[in-house]
């Protein structure tokens, strides 16, 4: 009798462990390790969430129940950790003909707008490349950002292009008359500009109204990996629900409320941004 009381307190404890085991496995959530580059506001160390991208993909994921972890590193890094799979993907990257050879690219997390940053003492004017063939631009390698017909016209030499390492060694060369542009997010310039260089400098630049491209930033993962097109759907899945929500324009006015939005970005772009809760993109 004793015997089988030990058998049946076992059991019943056996059965508690399994379903306590069952509920946890339940609960549990799955890890996405994400790449991108220090990108301010988009990406950043510094920034709440590690910035607007960054939160927006972080709750897309987590509808999904999945946890997403984000490092930041240089950007060829980045792209090299998340192509050899050793990463799950990369954040923020826009579509190219040749990220697309290795790239499975997610609906668009946010549209950025490309344009022209010159010196005030500057006329810009222009409809098409030809119209810049006798202005030097300075662009860093590897942003593709400005679009296929910005790149095609490089590649065609209809512009001339100095490419440099970093978006801030652009900018120098602005300053110092050895470019007559710098193309750019409108919010990386403005506040790359603002966080590196003092007022007097910043007062000589501004930003030609022609938009050069609106341009879809996207979660992207590498074709190598079995588990990236499953990964893509969900989080396609979790976007969709955080904009049906209301949640997805929610975190773009928070941003666009903080400190490093208000003190950097001009504001009457803050304000037809606010006011038109960006309806008119992708």
């Amino acid at each position: 009798m004793k015997y089988r009381f030990h058998i049946n307190a076992l059991s019943k404890l056996i059965a508690i462990l399994v379903c306590f085991s069952l509920i946890q496995m339940a609960q549990a959530k799955d890890l996405v390790r994400l790449t991108a580059g220090e990108w301010v506001p988009y990406i950043s160390e510094t920034l709440d969430h590690k910035g607007l991208i960054s939160q927006i993909t972080e709750e897309a994921f987590a509808l999904q129940n999945i946890e997403m972890k984000l490092g930041i590193f240089p950007w060829e890094r980045a792209y090299q950790l998340s192509k050899s799979g050793l990463w799950d993907g990369t954040i923020a990257l826009s579509k190219t003909t040749e990220r697309e050879k290795n790239y499975l690219f997610s609906d668009p997390i946010y549209t950025g707008k490309y344009v022209f940053f010159h010196l005030k003492s500057t006329s810009v004017k222009w409809q098409n490349y030809n119209d810049l063939s006798k202005l030097r631009i300075g662009a860093a390698r590897g942003f593709g950002g400005m679009g296929q017909e910005f790149l095609s016209a490089e590649e065609n030499k209809i512009i001339k292009v100095d490419r440099v390492t970093t978006m801030l060694q652009a900018f120098n060369m602005l300053l110092l008359g050895r470019v007559q542009l710098v193309p750019s997010d409108l919010e990386v310039g403005y506040v790359l500009l603002n966080q590196n260089f003092d007022k007097k400098k910043i007062e000589q630049i501004t930003h030609n109204n022609h938009v050069i491209q609106l341009t879809k930033y996207h979660l992207v993962m590498t074709k190598a990996s079995p588990k990236s097109a499953d990964l893509i759907n969900k989080f396609n899945l979790g976007l969709k629900t955080l904009k049906k929500s209301g949640r997805y324009n929610q975190i773009i006015k928070e941003f666009y409320q903080k400190k490093i939005y208000q003190d950097f970005l001009p504001a009457d772009y803050l304000t037809s941004e606010m006011n038109g809760l960006r309806k008119n993109y992708p």
